[in-house]
C-alpha cells in the first residue's frame, strides 16, 4: 500500500508542475518592436520573424540601418510587412561580424494585431560573448490575450 501512495503522490506532483508551467505562459497583442543595443558591437540588421499560414518560419528586415552601441530602434510591424491579425511574431538580430540571436521564448509569446502594444528587446556583451538577446519589456496588461 505504501508503494501505491508514493506513486500516487509522484503523479500528483507531476501534474502540479505541469499546471504551473502552463499558467506561466502569457500572450500579448503587439504592433511594434523596440530594440536597444547595450552591447560592444554593431547590430547589422534587426529582423521581424513570424510564422506564415503554413507554420513555416519567415522573416523580414525591420531595421535596415545598423544599430550602434547605446542606440535604440523602433519597428512598426505593419509598415514592414502585411500580416493578418493573430500572427505570432518575435525579433532577431544579426550582430556584425558575430552571431544571429533570436528572442523567441516559450513563456511569453507575441501576436501581431493592428492595434497592439510594443515589445522591447535588448542585447549586451561583446561580439561573441554574453550577447544573449533578451526580452526587456512587455506591453501593458491592456494587450494581454488568451494564448492560442
Amino acid at each position: 500500500m505504501t508503494v501505491l501512495k508514493c506513486v500516487l503522490l509522484a503523479g500528483l506532483s507531476i501534474l502540479a508542475v505541469a499546471e504551473t508551467a502552463l499558467a506561466e505562459k502569457t500572450c500579448y497583442k503587439v504592433d511594434s518592436m523596440r530594440y536597444q543595443n547595450n552591447g560592444a558591437y554593431n547590430v547589422e540588421k534587426f529582423y521581424v520573424m513570424y510564422k506564415d499560414e503554413n507554420g513555416k518560419k519567415k522573416s523580414t528586415v525591420g531595421l535596415e540601418n545598423k544599430v550602434y552601441p547605446s542606440q535604440t530602434g523602433l519597428v512598426h510591424i505593419d509598415v514592414e510587412i502585411d500580416l493578418p491579425d493573430g500572427t505570432e511574431v518575435w525579433g532577431k538580430i544579426k550582430i556584425e561580424s558575430g552571431e544571429n540571436e533570436g528572442c523567441r521564448k516559450d513563456g511569453t509569446k507575441f501576436y501581431y494585431y493592428t492595434k497592439g502594444g510594443t515589445v522591447g528587446y535588448k542585447s549586451e556583451g561583446t561580439t561573441y560573448n554574453n550577447n544573449r538577446y533578451q526580452l526587456s519589456s512587455r506591453p501593458s496588461d491592456d494587450y494581454l490575450i488568451d494564448c492560442p
